[in-house]
């Protein structure tokens, strides 16, 4: 049913049903005279629990249109993401944030039951899906890891199960919603507004400085203050969890609209994205993470390397070279943002990266003796909250891939280079298969995009929190959908 359909429904059935037959009377204007009295008292006297009266009813709101419409619970989930972690850290600290995004994964996944949506046709396109099958192998690995003989916890091992199965969810709402290319479009368009509200805020964070919540925030803790303060400045944030994840998803979500952008023929819409991409850049500098540097290089090379018979990408490269150069070797000194740009890609001399490769020659000989790894959470601060007497307790992975390793073993880590391996086969396999232009700009900056996660992974656990989750797997079910679109219109062409 279309989205307008479902609206003006809901609409009618509230006003006809609700509002004229029930409250449209003297029972109806009583029970809005004792609310408004309840909420001002409430508000007047216990401040808390009026906002919580208030909040609950938003929630509840929220969470019937989730269950409503699949795809507006789809943005929803998507945009709580983004702004959850800033919402707790300016009105409740101990905000559920993980809790919740379960909830509206749930709910949106529910919608299409309450719908009765016919499922049968798009389920078992879905499962025929190469990448779905290698998730599908990963989701039984992990199911198998309740079992490790090395693991002590059943809480840490559901914590990372939890997380697939919210993922795996995730993919199939993403893949069901997006069955169009108008779909498409306005998923990008809502993923293009939420990346550039959070890389605006992160530039004001930058220039206004952080609000006394925020630096309370930071202090807190003085783990998190050593590596938010540095140099005597604070890593940029914006509205996410910490400057790592900022960095990451506006490096990803950089790269995406770079490339939109690049092959836009439209010059207003073309402005609109340069504007927006302006703040996302900034945003990922001002964060302080030396991964996106990383990203933002390797996911360019990835588009380059796929277009470059194209004279607008030659261009494109060229200009991304000698702006790399001028960075690198320019006559910029004591700015903090291009020092750390340039100690990206002078990794040898940098300390920590000199303590990173002396943990990773240190516990490579556990990886070789532990085939299917140590067990779920058992490695850095979660090893310690989950299992703290495990040998692998505390030790900081400082890598994705060594994570995996380390907690799934070289079994689970082979598994997981497959997995990225055949999502990037797909992308780039569906930009070769196209002949729309429109269509292979989109494959094109998906495989950017997705390029990017995989060497964030080298040096960050860059896939898994809630803000990432949230445009990495509706990226792939982009691009698993946009082949089966791709193919349905070469069959009727035919």
């Amino acid at each position: 049913m279309p989205r307008s359909q479902v609206i003006s429904g809901i609409e009618k059935f509230w006003n006809t049903s609700f509002i004229d037959q029930k409250l449209n009377n003297w029972v109806g204007y009583t029970l809005f005279f004792i609310s408004a009295v309840v909420f001002g008292y409430l508000f007047a006297n216990q401040t808390e629990a009026g906002i919580g009266l208030i909040a609950a009813i938003i929630s509840a709101a929220v969470l019937i249109v989730c269950l409503v419409n699949t795809e507006v619970g789809l943005y929803i989930t998507i945009i709580y993401s983004f702004f959850a972690f800033a919402f707790a850290r300016f009105f409740y600290p101990d905000f559920p944030t993980g809790v919740v995004s379960d909830i509206l994964i749930i709910a949106t996944l529910f919608s299409l039951f309450i719908k009765r949506v016919n499922l049968k046709a798009t389920f078992n396109q879905f499962m025929h899906s190469p990448v779905v099958i290698a998730i599908a192998v990963l989701f039984f690995y992990l199911m198998i890891e309740l079992f490790n003989p090395y693991a002590h916890s059943f809480d840490g091992w559901y914590q990372t199960f939890r997380k697939l199965i919210d993922a795996v969810f995730l993919l199939f709402i993403a893949y069901k919603v997006l069955d169009s290319y108008q779909s498409i479009k306005r998923f990008l368009t809502v993923l293009f507004i939420v990346c550039t509200i959070c890389g605006m805020y992160g530039c004001f964070q930058q220039w206004h400085g952080l609000f006394d919540s925020e630096r309370a925030w930071v202090m807190a803790d003085e783990t998190r203050f050593a590596l938010i303060f540095i140099d005597g400045d604070f890593r940029k944030f914006s509205t996410m969890s910490d400057p790592t994840a900022y960095g990451i998803i506006m490096a990803s979500c950089g790269i995406l609209f770079s490339i939109i952008a690049l092959n836009e023929k439209k010059f207003r819409t073309k402005l609109i994205i340069i504007t927006g991409l302006i703040f996302m850049f900034l945003g990922m500098a001002y964060s302080g993470t030396r991964t996106a540097d990383a990203m933002a290089a390797a996911g360019f090379g990835m588009f380059i390397l796929l277009t470059l018979n194209k004279r607008s990408t030659q261009i494109f490269a060229a200009i991304l070279g000698c702006a790399f150069v001028v960075i690198m070797y320019g006559p910029i000194y004591g700015n903090q943002t291009v020092n750390r740009f340039r100690s990206t890609f002078n990794a040898t001399e940098d300390e920590s990266y000199k303590v990173r490769e002396t943990n990773r020659a240190f516990i490579q000989p556990y990886i070789y003796s532990h085939p299917i790894g140590g067990g779920l959470c058992t490695t850095g601060a979660a090893g310690l909250h989950y299992n703290p007497s495990h040998y692998l307790a505390g030790f900081p992975p400082d890598s994705g891939y060594l994570k995996k390793a380390l907690e799934t073993g070289w079994i689970g880590l082979i598994i997981i280079c497959v997995l990225y391996f055949v999502i990037l086969k797909n992308s780039i396999s569906g930009y070769f298969e196209s002949n729309n232009k429109n269509i292979k700009i989109i494959f094109a900056a998906c495989s950017g995009c997705l390029f990017s996660f995989y060497i964030a992974d080298f040096a960050q656990d860059a896939i898994g929190q809630i803000t990432d989750t949230v445009v990495y797997y509706p990226i792939i079910a982009l691009t698993i959908r946009l082949r089966t679109l791709n193919a349905a219109v070469k069959d009727k062409s035919a």
